[in-house]
């Protein structure tokens, strides 16, 4: 009696303190995909390259430029002491008209770099969905550990009490009642301890979701999962048109063979044009009998400059053959990064095979446990077989419960990398 009490009060401080909430998986992403402090940061990024990707930011653009002046001489003689005042307001415009065909240039990488950027946010959400959906799943799969371990806790409880009763009238002996107490004791135990593991796998969902760590949960789903039939053909194909990284390390390469066409234009001339108003009042003003005299003049101006820079030590040729190392370098980077992606593309694909037959073989395994858990209570119960055998049909049904559950979570890890390497993550759980 002591020792249900003690569970009785070591099972109500666990109780939730806050109402729950029902959170399903689709919740949990829009949650985590809200809240998440590296996507706040990347998408801060994305709008920046957004505010760069502007003609503006280039050379096509001219400028206009307003300046002014003013001048105080003072002129102190014999004969007379006056005072020069001099105002020149200038209105002035430059315009880089041709320069290589550098402006076009960079405003294509601008477009591209804001491509990327999107590219990297588009990775930052696939990595997240993925992290929230293991954390989700991950509380579901204790969620249900704590199931297994509690209706075994109250089978050994009840052997545990028939233990006890068959004592006081002599069909049991106090060895079989301390094995059974021992094994009721043990089961508490481990069910209490996955309790304190669901426990801290809610907390690390939270953590993912960037909520309170303390709130509460009433997860919508159990753990279970479909496992579509995926052909190696089409994840190929999937893996070469949709791979977020692999996107992104095109434009990389891209980025690189811009760079060599900006490098190669400053071989070519450049033609600036300058054009402006300027407008200037002179005045004399004088202390004594002389009168003040003024002067106001305004002048136009336009220019044309033409600048070709022939020779200057052989810099453009080292950058320009920079630029292409760097563009083959690249090259051999993407050619890499497909290389390796298609070799984790097919382990992940040989492991989701192998955990769909491994999750087969676990259904099987616990449906026959728990007939046999079921049959040999009516067994124990007539007195068919012992404690013993009894509580061996017991651990085998425990043992049986957890595999299953373990392969239907491995399944979806499986599942998830797939989708995850194919591209096909977002539109999944969109």
């Amino acid at each position: 009696m002591k020792n249900i009490i003690i569970l009785f009060l070591i099972t109500f401080c666990f109780a939730n303190v806050h109402a729950q909430k029902m959170l399903s998986l689709s919740d949990a992403i829009n949650i985590g995909l809200e809240n998440n402090y590296d996507l706040k940061v990347q998408k801060n990024s994305e709008k920046i390259a957004k505010i760069n990707n502007t003609w503006g930011n280039t050379s096509v653009v001219p400028t206009l430029n307003f300046n002014a002046s003013m001048l105080e001489n003072f002129n102190y003689n014999d004969k007379e002491n006056y005072r020069v005042q001099t105002i020149v307001p200038d209105l002035s415009l430059n315009w880089l008209v041709f320069n290589g065909f550098s402006a076009r240039i960079n405003k294509k990488r601008f477009e591209e770099l804001e491509q990327k950027s999107q590219g990297n946010t588009a990775i930052l959400v696939e990595n997240t969905i993925q992290d929230i959906i293991l954390a989700y799943n991950n509380c579901l799969l204790q969620k249900e550990m704590v199931f297994v371990f509690k209706k075994l806790s109250d089978l050994s409880g009840d052997r545990y009490n028939r233990a006890v009763e068959s004592k006081k009238i002599g069909a049991s002996t106090t060895y079989e009642i301390t094995t059974a107490k021992t094994s009721w004791l043990e089961d508490q135990s481990n069910y209490l301890q996955q309790k304190i593991t669901f426990t801290n796998a809610v907390r690390t969902l939270n953590f993912v979701l960037a909520v309170d760590g303390n709130e509460q949960w009433e997860l919508a789903t159990n753990l279970e999962t479909n496992a579509p039939a995926y052909k190696i053909e089409d994840l190929e194909q999937k893996l070469m048109a949709a791979n977020a990284t692999l996107k992104n390390q095109y434009l990389y390469q891209s980025l690189l063979a811009k760079e060599t066409k900006l490098t190669k234009s400053s071989y070519s001339p450049s033609i600036n044009l300058n054009a402006g108003i300027r407008n200037s009042d002179l005045g004399n003003y004088y202390t004594k009998k002389t009168p003040d005299l003024t002067q106001n003049a305004s002048d136009t101006y336009l220019g044309l400059t033409f600048s070709w820079s022939i020779f200057n030590g052989g810099t453009r040729k080292r950058s320009v053959e920079i630029a292409k190392i760097n563009q083959e370098s690249a090259q051999v980077q993407t050619s890499q990064m497909e290389h390796s992606l298609k070799n984790q593309l097919l382990q992940t694909f040989s492991k989701y095979e192998v955990q769909k037959a491994l999750l087969e073989l676990a259904n099987e395994r616990e449906s026959s446990a728990k007939l046999n858990l079921n049959l040999s209570e009516e067994k124990y119960k007539n007195g068919s077989i012992n404690s013993f055998n009894y509580r061996d049909v017991q651990i085998s049904y425990m043992n049986a419960a957890i595999n299953q559950l373990l392969a239907t979570f491995n399944l979806i890890n499986s599942n998830t990398d797939l989708l995850r390497i194919t591209g096909g993550i977002i539109s999944e759980y969109e």
